[in-house]
C-alpha cells in the first residue's frame, strides 16, 4: 500500500475547490481526505464549500430542465398549430369538393321546367332558379313506365357552368315523370299532360275535410299563389252540419275601392275560384264570400257544389268547341267528368282544371250557325 502524504493545511485549502469539482488525482484526493479526516478546521471549510456548491448545480439542472421544457413546449406548439392548418385545409378541400364538385341531389321546387313533344319524345328542359347553380350528371330512368329524371346540383365554378338541362325521354310506355325520385320529387308529365309547379302544389295541398282549418289554409295559400294578386281576407268554416261551407270576408279591401269596384272585384275571383276550392276540399259543398261596402252593408254571394256541377258539362262543351274551332288537330275533346271533385283525383286532373279556370267558364248557344259564348253564371 503507498504512503499517504501528509499534506499542510495550506496546500489543502489549495486543493479544496479542485477536490470538490473532482479535478484531482487518485493520489491528491486520498491526501486531502486523510487531511480532512484528521483536521477539524479544514473539514469544516471543505463542508461549507460543498454547501454552495450543491445550489450552484441544482440551479444549473433547474435551468437545463426549464430550456428543455420550453424546447418541448415551442416543439409541441408547432406541431398543434401545424395540425390545425392540415386539419383546415382538409376541411377547405372537402367543403370545396362538395358544393363545387360532388354536389347534391337536384331540388325540383328550385328549378323551372318546360316540356315540348315531338312525336313520340317528350323533350324536357330544366333551368335552375337560381343563377348560382349548375346542373351536372344528369340521368333517365325508366321504372316500370314511371320515369325518373335526376342530376347533381353545384355551385357554378370553371368545372360546372351551365345551371340548365335538356333530356329526351322516350314515351312508349310512360305513365309518368319525375324530376327527381318518384314520391320524393315533382311529378311534371302524367296522362299525357305535362304538370305545372302550380298543378303539382295544388294537387299536394287537397284536403278531404273542410273542418281542418289548418289544411283549408293550405288549400287556399296554393290557390292565391297559383292565380294572384294576393288580396288579404278572413275564413270561417261551417261545420256542424250539411251542406258543409267555407266563407271568405274580404273587409280589408272596402277603403281601397269603390262600392262597385269591391263588388265587381270579389265576385270576379270568386267565381273563378270557387270550383277549384269545392274541387280541392273534398267535403266541401258550398263557398261563400262576403265584403263590406263603404255605405255600411255588406256584399254576399254563394256559389255550390250543385251548380258547379250542373253547369259542368257546359263548360266542358264551351272548350271543346272553342278548341276545335282554333286548334282541330290537337288532340282529342275532353270528356265530362261527374263532378267537379274528379278534377283533384291526380296531378293530371288538377292540370286539366287549371286548364279550363284559365278558359274561363262558359256556356255557349248557336243561332244560325253562329255560336255565341256566355261567361258563367
Amino acid at each position: 500500500m503507498k504512503n499517504i502524504p501528509e499534506l499542510p493545511c495550506a496546500i489543502v485549502e489549495d486543493l479544496l475547490p479542485a477536490y470538490v469539482e473532482g479535478l484531482t488525482s487518485e493520489e491528491t484526493r486520498a491526501a486531502v481526505e486523510a487531511h480532512l479526516a484528521s483536521c477539524p478546521a479544514c473539514a469544516a471549510k471543505r463542508t461549507a464549500m460543498g454547501a454552495e456548491a450543491e445550489p450552484e448545480v441544482e440551479q444549473t439542472e433547474t435551468a437545463r430542465e426549464v430550456d428543455y421544457l420550453k424546447t418541448v413546449r415551442r416543439r409541441g406548439r408547432r406541431r398543434v398549430m401545424l395540425a390545425v392548418l392540415a386539419t383546415l385545409l382538409v376541411l377547405t378541400a372537402g367543403f370545396a369538393a362538395k358544393v363545387f364538385l360532388i354536389g347534391s341531389p337536384l331540388d325540383p321546387a328550385g328549378t323551372a321546367v318546360s316540356a315540348q313533344r315531338e312525336d313520340d319524345v317528350l323533350r324536357v328542359q330544366i333551368s335552375s332558379a337560381a343563377s348560382g347553380n349548375a346542373f351536372w350528371d344528369w340521368t333517365v330512368e325508366n321504372q316500370d313506365g314511371v320515369v325518373v329524371i335526376t342530376a347533381r346540383s353545384v355551385l357554378v365554378s370553371p368545372l360546372f357552368r351551365d345551371g340548365t338541362g335538356t333530356v329526351e325521354v322516350p314515351l312508349e310506355g310512360v305513365t309518368e315523370i319525375w324530376l327527381g325520385e318518384a314520391g320524393w320529387g315533382r311529378m311534371i308529365w302524367q296522362e299525357d299532360t305535362e304538370i305545372s309547379a302550380d298543378a303539382w302544389a295544388l294537387y299536394q295541398a287537397r284536403t278531404s275535410y273542410v273542418g281542418d282549418a289548418s289544411a283549408v289554409g293550405k288549400v287556399l295559400a296554393a290557390v292565391d299563389t297559383w292565380y294572384g294578386p294576393y288580396i288579404e281576407y278572413t275564413i270561417s268554416l261551417q261545420t256542424d252540419q250539411e251542406p258543409y261551407g267555407l266563407t271568405i270576408h274580404f273587409d280589408d279591401i272596402t277603403a281601397h275601392m269603390s262600392k262597385d269596384s269591391v263588388i265587381r272585384v270579389t265576385d270576379q275571383r270568386m267565381y273563378t275560384l270557387a270550383p277549384t276550392l269545392l274541387a280541392l276540399i273534398g267535403n266541401l259543398e258550398r263557398v261563400q264570400w262576403t265584403c263590406a261596402l263603404s255605405d255600411g252593408t255588406y256584399h254576399t254571394q254563394t256559389v255550390t257544389l250543385e251548380e258547379v256541377d250542373e253547369a259542368l258539362p257546359d263548360w266542358i262543351e264551351a272548350r271543346n268547341l272553342a278548341h276545335d274551332l282554333i286548334s282541330p288537330d290537337n288532340g282529342p275533346d275532353w270528356t265530362v267528368p261527374e263532378s267537379i271533385k274528379d278534377y283533384a283525383a291526380s296531378p293530371a286532373a288538377v292540370q286539366r282544371l287549371i286548364d279550363l279556370t284559365d278558359y274561363g267558364f262558359y256556356t255557349v248557344t248557336e243561332v244560325d250557325g253562329t255560336y255565341n259564348f256566355y261567361p258563367w253564371p
